[in-house]
């Protein structure tokens, strides 16, 4: 017969247990990862990029921000896009003249980014796009996120092969532009064609006519 006061003493050292092996389990299981700090990011990418209708306008508001210029001999994934991207337009067409903006980084809520402003003059029309990478980013951000942060559908969503999806708003970040791209690439998606890109890309674009 079980002494008085042994059931108290078993239902305590029974929870003990049992609180010991959930403390062991939460010590063995891998630490949860912070989810995207999706609005953040959108908010920086806002903020850097409204302005692109105007490049001195642009810049401004990008150094304003807090955005550090990356030096032109930087070796990071930033710098051998923005290389990538003038060789191939040299080759495609050696008399376009491009606007050159500058190249910028900057931690928004833990993301190391990175943001181009450029853009080129094609005979009547000058178009100019402001773009945020986040080169890392492991997964796009979802639809639900993005409207609710645009608060608008985007106007189409493309996937093409390889796990790539790509946002399209028109108009763009505001009225004016000429559009809105929010776009995910995983990684190793594009080494075939060697292009030196990955990660999260939020573009804004404008174009106007130029007067003869």
């Amino acid at each position: 017969m079980p002494q008085p006061g042994f059931e108290p003493r078993l239902m305590a050292a029974s929870g003990l247990l049992i609180g010991l092996f959930a403390l062991a389990a939460m010590q063995d299981a891998p630490p949860a990862e912070n989810p995207y700090p999706a609005r953040e990011v959108l908010s920086a990418f806002a903020t850097a990029c409204s302005g692109i209708e105007n490049m001195a306008v642009a810049k401004a508001s990008v150094l304003a921000a807090g955005w550090q210029p990356v030096p032109a001999d930087d070796t990071g994934a930033l710098m051998a896009l923005v290389a990538f991207g003038k060789a191939k337009l040299a080759e495609s067409d050696p008399d376009m003249q491009l606007i050159e903006g500058g190249e910028y980084r900057m931690t928004v809520a833990g993301r190391e980014l990175g943001v181009v402003l450029s853009g080129v003059d094609l005979e009547k029309i000058r178009s100019q796009g402001c773009r945020v990478y986040d080169f890392t980013a492991a997964s796009a951000i979802s639809p639900e996120d993005l409207e609710g942060w645009a608060a608008r559908k985007p106007n189409d969503t493309q996937t093409p092969e390889g796990g790539i999806i790509k946002h399209v708003w028109n108009p763009g970040l505001k009225p004016g532009h000429m559009e809105m791209e929010i776009s995910f690439v995983p990684q190793g998606a594009l080494a075939a064609a060697n292009i030196p890109l990955s990660g999260l890309v939020f573009t804004a674009t404008a174009m106007e006519f130029l007067k003869p």
